[in-house]
């Protein structure tokens, strides 16, 4: 399987202040209490993915605060802020700073980002368009007194990528550095024509279903570009969850608008959401994966609204479409239930390899896949 990131290093994202991933494999598992960073890795990882795209930090930012649907058009300037640590939260550290910076290395060509956030303030000029302080004129003549009664303040993100196109080491000199600066208003829409393709591809599949990309355009990629992919989609679903069902289609509501149906023996041609939690969750798992390779998936509560009797079916043929398919897999649990299905016999263990998060800033446990089996099978520990 890929190792597009074999190393990662993160500091100042959210309560990550210096966490180091090494040797990290095909297959990593993410374990820790409460509150340990094991949701803010991920985001981390996903930023780091596409960190020149506005709508990636915006998308991260928000995804908590609306349970899984982000409403990016008019962003939450406080939902941004927290992503950046806050000084208040680490009083007598000297080596804090208010900058994101992320470190790797692997077959991906980005090598490092680092991302200011700073406040601007400006004037509200017409149709919502706001200038920065160096931009805004104090004359008398030129602004009136309604203008200076809309005095508009916002956010201003600096992000810079260091990219190794020769695959080179960390430390090349040779590194590209690209740069883009946004600026996000309070109470504003955000418009931001240009779209920065990804420097690695990748999706996010929070424990709110709702929250991957939505279903709909996933089964219609599915569909249209290769058949057979939607036949392994109900190889997977039907002895999992029901037997009865037929098909996947895309058809009209009475309003007009397409959503997802599902033909079904017994009580026919039903909408998608009159069915479980489980199931839709690992609809949206398997049309994710199918619909990217060379990627990275990234799964926070790997096993939210899945019975432990359907879990070791479906990480099993998780593993092996991820290696199938080139896609290393970033996953968070908190259920043993859900280690020892991703431990079981027919999966290759050297592709497996686990982190124990701490809170408060400790070092993290790394566990190979061997020793994890080990220490499961033959001891039976607890090691989450």
């Amino acid at each position: 399987m890929t190792h597009i990131f074999d190393h990662l290093q993160i500091s100042g994202y959210r309560g990550l202040r210096a966490i180091n991933l090494s040797q990290l494999g095909p297959v990593n598992i993410f374990v820790g209490d409460n509150n340990s960073g094991k949701t803010s890795l991920l985001e981390a990882v996903s930023v780091l993915c596409n960190p020149l795209d506005p709508f990636q930090w915006l998308e991260v930012s928000q995804r908590r605060l609306y349970l899984g649907k982000t409403l990016i058009a008019r962003p939450d300037l406080e939902a941004i802020q927290w992503i950046f640590q806050r000084r208040a939260n680490f009083p007598d550290d000297e080596s804090y700073q208010s900058k994101i910076c992320i470190t790797s290395s692997g077959s991906a060509s980005i090598r490092k980002i680092e991302a200011e956030l700073g406040e601007i303030y400006g004037v509200n000029l017409e149709k919502g368009q706001a200038r920065s302080n160096d931009e805004i004129t104090t004359s008398e003549d030129e602004i009136d007194s309604s203008e200076l009664d809309s005095n508009s303040s916002g956010v201003e993100l600096n992000v810079t990528a260091c990219l190794d196109q020769e695959q080179g080491n960390l430390f090349s000199s040779d590194l590209e550095h690209r740069s883009e600066v946004f600026q996000f208003w309070e109470k504003e829409r955000f418009v931001y024509r240009k779209r920065n393709k990804p420097l690695v591809k990748n999706a996010t599949i929070s424990p709110s279903y709702s929250s991957s990309e939505p279903i709909l355009d996933r089964l219609s990629r599915i569909i249209l570009q290769e058949e057979d992919r939607k036949k392994e989609v109900l190889d997977l679903i039907q002895p999992l969850f029901d037997d009865n069902i037929v098909d996947f289609e895309i058809a009209s509501t009475s309003s007009a608008r397409a959503a997802i149906y599902v033909r079904h023996k017994e009580i026919g041609f039903a909408p998608l959401y009159v069915f479980g939690d489980g199931f839709k969750r690992a609809l949206v798992i398997a049309l994710t994966l199918l619909t990217m390779t060379d990627g990275v998936l990234l799964i926070d509560e790997v096993e939210t609204s899945i019975h432990v009797s359907a879990l070791s079916s479906i990480f099993a043929w998780l593993i092996q479409a991820c290696r199938y398919r080139e896609i290393q897999l970033f996953v968070t649990t908190h259920s043993l239930e859900a280690i020892d299905a991703m431990l079981q016999p027919g999966i290759n263990v050297d592709d497996i390899v686990a982190f124990r998060l701490k809170p408060k800033g400790q070092e993290l446990q790394r566990f190979s896949g061997d020793l994890l089996h080990r220490l499961r099978s033959e001891r039976g520990l607890d090691v989450r």
